[in-house]
């Protein structure tokens, strides 16, 4: 039969070109809305895993749909035009909605609510947010397979791999696109738009080309919908796609927080593990699809994948050990943005042959779902996908709820070893007797030795790496992270906390200061807030003042931490007047109906990590500002360069009080006690205490001892608050919209300072 000259004009590499620009919109998408989902229900662990199982759980959805009905679809190409109109003109809305349910979400929810009914309502309302263009970025895949499979030129070689591949290798593209340069040169909403633009341009090019299918179809006759139901081999493939995506995501999960402990909570470091991972996932695809239709035996070399993924989980971890130890300290003295992003890539690097394996499982898994096919078709990859995905979700959650909470850092990892092993071997022994079953479980039950082995010997090891004289007294996974408490030996209390491995704060005056300044400064402070707990000074210093004090704190084990760090802690938390919520310090303050005569934070550090620039940006301010009562005080710690606080230059400084100071019309600096920041004081009214007004206030026994307990902080001090000028036109400015503070790679790199 003769083929139509116009069919000629699609050639299978254009469709893997729109793939892989299909891919990284995708991503650009997923970085920017959790970003936009965790300004309203907060950057806790819990929020953080439950918009990304809405994410991956509306993938899936929208692959069993479209699987289902592929025989009903007459043109893919033209329908996956459509879906892709579709994903570009609902992200050029998603802000109006996101605003719409962030108001419907602060309406029914407040501090007060329970924990497990809020959790309900995040949860609800994050899926119904990105159903619609998550499901129809799911629906892709089988879309433009199924096209492959109908395509008369189409060549008898397994396309979905090749697909697969050019999807993620887009989306590690979008991924280090967006994060590295885009949202930082242009901002969150215009790199949306810039996205939304590559969907519309995907979207012309697909319809433009889907008028040859027409003929195409005619030509064929339309393929016949292929079966992927059966035996046990399919059953097998479909589970060992749902392990393996599961504990893929959980791996990635864990070992984001693992790798914290190296290379800091940095975006750039999270994208460049992203970027790798992606990058392993789509090499692996890619090479598995050109040699899938070779292998003999799909359901060996599945579970062959699996196992050795528990290996290289074992050999990683100790190699990590070794990398990234010494990988921290570099990047703390690093002298450049690029010395910090090599180290980056190196840590990075030890994923790759996971993620290779990883990106290797898909088309032999799906290849086993379809074996009498030398072709895929679209709902034996809409199969696959959606499992895949479904597993990806739990292992999210898994990950998120289960693991994190109940493990420390290496644990975690050889938890998900283990269920590597356990997959591994389930998949060689279904349908095996006999000899090949017992030699499945010789070789998992070695693997399994192997992994209880090494853990047996890591994990104390990596308790012993906090240098000479130091004494861990405290080391508990939570929800959060890992908080460890340090105490030098000898010493009466402890005088160290970290949260994933990297230092909060220390026992100095300016800790009690950031609740004296402004409480000394306001007429009469009868209702204070502090954000972040850190070791509990500033929140018990502000007690002193016979004020109602409510503290929001993240991480709930710092909480608990409080004893360790000081002799009158059980006192201190008796304290009727004192509130203790867990929580995102922004979302508190979106939630709440309270008004506070004080506002006080000291963000953690770095201040330029994932998600803390949400509590600098002048939306934040304005918030805050918002919550204070008529003259009330906002006060606010920025830290100074060389304090390892992720401030790199003064221009950050500046950046951050020109931030503030556009948002309230009356602002002060007063320069540290100890030389190592500044306190911004914030009003909407003049502050016109005097020195003898500080001294009376501070004078009372209780507030006077507490000035003195960390050493004489002296009336001088308080003399030297000054007022801030306004901020140049040209100021910059750190807002929701440009992030400068995390993302601020091109100033670092320009930056002669």
């Amino acid at each position: 039969m003769a083929t139509p000259t116009s069919v000629r004009a699609i050639a299978p590499s254009q469709i893997y070109l729109v793939f892989l620009v299909s891919g990284a919109s995708a991503l650009v998408y997923q970085v920017i809305w959790s970003r936009w989902l965790g300004l309203v229900f907060g950057n806790t662990t819990a929020s953080v895993s439950i918009i990304l199982s809405a994410f991956m759980g509306g993938l899936a959805i929208g692959s069993h749909v479209v699987g289902k009905r592929l025989p009903r679809i007459v043109n893919p190409l033209r329908a996956y035009a459509l879906v892709e109109l579709g994903i570009g003109a609902f992200a050029l809305l998603f802000p109006s909605f996101t605003s719409l349910m962030a108001s419907a979400f602060t309406a029914v929810v407040a501090p007060e609510t329970p924990p497990a009914v809020a959790l309900a309502i995040r949860a609800t309302c994050a899926f119904a947010l990105l159903l619609v263009p998550t499901a129809l970025m799911g629906a892709t895949l089988p879309l433009l397979t199924d096209f492959f499979r109908r395509h008369p030129l189409a060549s008898r070689e397994w396309k979905v791999g090749a697909l697969y591949a050019a999807n993620t290798l887009g989306a590690a593209l979008g991924v280090l696109t967006t994060s590295l340069v885009l949202i930082e040169l242009v901002g969150v909403w215009a790199t949306t738009v810039l996205a939304a633009l590559l969907n519309f341009g995907v979207a012309a090019f697909a319809w433009n080309r889907s008028r040859t299918q027409d003929a195409a179809s005619t030509a064929i006759e339309q393929a016949a919908p292929v079966t992927t139901s059966g035996g046990p081999v399919q059953r097998a493939a479909t589970i060992a796609l749902a392990l393996s995506g599961g504990l893929a995501m959980a791996g990635e999960v864990l070992w984001t927080r693992n790798m914290e402990t190296a290379i800091g909570t940095s975006t750039y470091a999270f994208s460049c593990v992203v970027f790798v991972f992606l990058v392993g996932i789509a090499s692996g695809s890619s090479a598995m699809s050109l040699r899938v239709s070779k292998v003999k035996d799909h359901q060996g070399a599945l579970a062959a994948l699996l196992l050795f993924m528990a290996l290289w989980m074992v050999v990683s971890i100790v190699l990590f050990r070794v990398i990234g130890l010494d990988a921290r300290a570099r990047i703390h003295d690093a002298a450049s943005i690029g010395t910090a992003l090599t180290t980056y890539v190196a840590v990075a690097l030890l994923l790759v042959p996971l993620a290779f394996a990883s990106g290797a499982c898909f088309p032999v898994a799906t290849r086993m779902l379809n074996p009498s096919s030398d072709d895929a078709g679209g709902a034996a990859v809409a199969r696959a996908y959606a499992w895949n995905t479904v597993g990806s979700v739990a292992g999210s959650l898994l990950a998120g709820f289960v693991i994190a909470p109940s493990f420390d850092f290496a644990p975690s990892l050889f938890v998900v070893a283990g269920g590597y092993v356990m997959a591994g071997v389930w998949c060689a022994v279904q349908g095996a007797t006999g000899r090949a079953q017992r030699r499945a479980h010789a070789v998992g039950g070695l693997i399994i030795a192997v992994v209880v082995g090494v853990a047996a010997s890591q994990t104390p090891a990596m308790l012993r790496t906090w240098g000479e004289g130091i004494e861990v007294i405290s080391h508990q996974p939570g929800l959060q992270g890992v908080t460890t408490v340090l105490r030098r030996h000898g010493a009466p209390s402890a005088g160290g906390l970290l949260v994933n491995g990297y230092g909060m704060t220390t026992k100095i005056p300016d800790t009690k200061m950031m609740a004296h300044a402004p409480m000394a400064l306001h007429p009469a402070p009868r209702n204070v807030l502090v954000i972040c707990f850190g070791m509990g000074t500033t929140y018990r210093s502000a007690l002193s003042h016979g004020a109602e004090v409510t503290v929001v704190e993240l991480v709930p084990k710092v909480l608990e931490a409080f004893p360790f760090f000081f002799a009158d802690a059980t006192d201190v938390l008796a304290n009727p007047k004192g509130r203790r919520i867990v929580n995102d310090g922004r979302n508190f303050l979106l939630m709440t109906r309270e008004r506070f005569d004080v506002i006080t934070l000291d963000p953690p550090p770095p201040i330029d990590g994932a998600g803390v620039n949400n509590l600098y940006s002048r939306d934040f301010v304005e918030l805050a500002r918002s919550r204070l009562t008529p003259g009330g005080i906002f006060a606010h710690w920025i830290p100074m360069p060389g304090t390892a606080a992720g401030v790199h230059d003064t221009r950050t400084v500046y950046m951050l009080v020109d931030t503030i100071r556009g948002a309230f019309p009356y602002v002060y600096g007063l320069n540290s006690h100890d030389g190592v920041g500044v306190h911004i004081i914030a009003s909407d009214t003049p502050i016109t205490a005097t020195v003898s007004d500080v001294q009376q206030r501070l004078g009372a026994p209780r507030v006077a001892a507490d000035v003195r307990e960390f050493g004489a902080v002296s009336l001088d001090f308080f003399a030297k608050l000054r007022p801030v000028e306004a901020p140049a036109a040209d100021a910059l400015i750190v807002t929701d919209d440009h992030p400068l503070l995390e993302f601020n790679l091109l100033r670092r790199a320009l930056s002669s300072e």
